[in-house]
């Protein structure tokens, strides 16, 4: 139902984890932009190299985090990727880390994050933004709300607000709609981009797993 989205607990979910992006966003750009443009920057000293194995290593646990949080919030079912945990040995730890696509696909997703995040915050903002206009039949005579709609001009009067308030509330569910719209097309992506890679070989870890 229409109406029903503001009591589905999912929609709340989608709140949170839209609210969440945004800070997350920022921190997974700065820190990725600023991390491989200094590793790859110092790569003729050599130093470049530890910087970039550990960029990529934190990368791929950022990822992990984040497929936890989208099982949690987005109600995803993403499966845990045990392809470099069955390496035996550092160095095969390390192949598998840089080799796997699951890495890469991971790092892709945590830079698509900070649009993502935005576009998130946004959306829940005038969400709330627009519900706060049922306020106005109750505040409207006051000088600090100064409630002025485009073309309209400054509402003044009862009749006004009323119909500000209904228009708000109705496009305030709208956004609601919205928000759960893409927040499922989010998930559709993290489940593309966090799980294991459906069409990597087993390798002979997993063989010898089994």
């Amino acid at each position: 139902m229409f109406f029903g989205v503001i009591t589905r607990s999912t929609t709340w979910k989608s709140v949170g984890y839209l609210l969440l992006s945004f800070p997350l966003g920022i921190f997974y750009f700065v820190f990725l932009v600023t991390g491989f443009s200094l590793g790859f920057g110092l790569l003729i000293t050599l130093m470049g190299i530890p910087i970039l194995v550990g960029m990529i290593a934190a990368s791929y646990g950022l990822g992990e985090f984040e497929r936890e949080v989208s099982n949690q919030l987005l109600e995803t079912s993403i499966a845990h990727t045990d392809r470099i945990s069955l390496a035996e040995g550092f160095w095969a730890k390390l192949k598998e880390l840089v080799v796997r696509s699951e890495t890469w696909k991971r790092v892709f997703y945590l830079l698509l994050k900070f649009p993502f995040g935005i576009v998130g915050f946004v959306l829940v903002v005038v969400a709330f933004a627009l519900f706060g206009l049922i306020l106005a039949p109750l505040f409207y005579e006051q000088d600090w709300y100064n409630l002025n709609i485009g073309t309209i001009g400054e509402v003044d009067e009862i009749w006004e607000a009323i119909v500000v308030a209904v228009i708000g509330v109705g496009l305030g569910f709208v956004f609601l709609h919205l928000i759960n719209g893409t927040a499922r097309i989010w998930a559709l992506i993290a489940d593309a981009l966090l799980g294991p890679s459906t069409t990597a070989p087993i390798n002979r870890y997993q063989s010898s797993a089994q």
